[in-house]
């Protein structure tokens, strides 16, 4: 079966990239299918954290030595972490889709994780290390999480 109203174009990286129709069902690219798994990936992850950040936020906050000692503290603690977190997940839910919103939606991703990282990282440094062992691995997955994001990025359709 021959593949109709195709479009064929190159992604950032040269790639070509092809979607269209094959026969009633819709084709889309491998690179696409790939950037959209990786969106969707990260939109459960930031689901996950929001959701745990508000239903658990005591717990959530010890792992990094916070307390929250009143409903003020859990409050403001689940609506920062928990509330932001919910809403880039519904964000980039959104932008997976449609893959003409994927690219932004990973681009997104990588910003928000780069910010989280450099923040993160820079506090490290002037802490000069003396800090709870979580925040190297929490460094270390947004780091590879920006990585994917932005190679994902590249092989999305412009």
């Amino acid at each position: 079966m021959a593949l109709k109203h195709s479009t064929q174009s190159q992604d950032l990286s040269g790639t070509s990239v092809l979607s269209g129709t094959l026969g009633h069902k819709h084709f889309v690219s491998v690179p696409m299918r790939l950037a959209r798994a990786v969106l969707w990936l990260c939109s459960l992850l930031f689901a996950l954290f929001g959701a745990a950040s508000v239903l658990a936020p005591r717990f959530i906050a010890a792992t990094a030595g916070i307390e929250l000692p009143t409903a003020t503290a859990r409050i403001d603690f689940a609506a920062t972490y928990g509330g932001f977190e919910l809403g880039v997940a519904a964000f980039l839910a959104f932008c997976a889709q449609s893959h003409e919103r994927v690219r932004l939606g990973l681009l997104a991703t990588a910003f928000c994780l780069a910010g989280f990282a450099l923040t993160r990282g820079i506090g490290i440094v002037l802490a000069k290390g003396e800090v709870r062992p979580i925040l190297y691995p929490v460094l270390a997955l947004e780091l590879s999480g920006v990585a994917l994001c932005l190679w994902a990025a590249r092989r999305a359709m412009a």
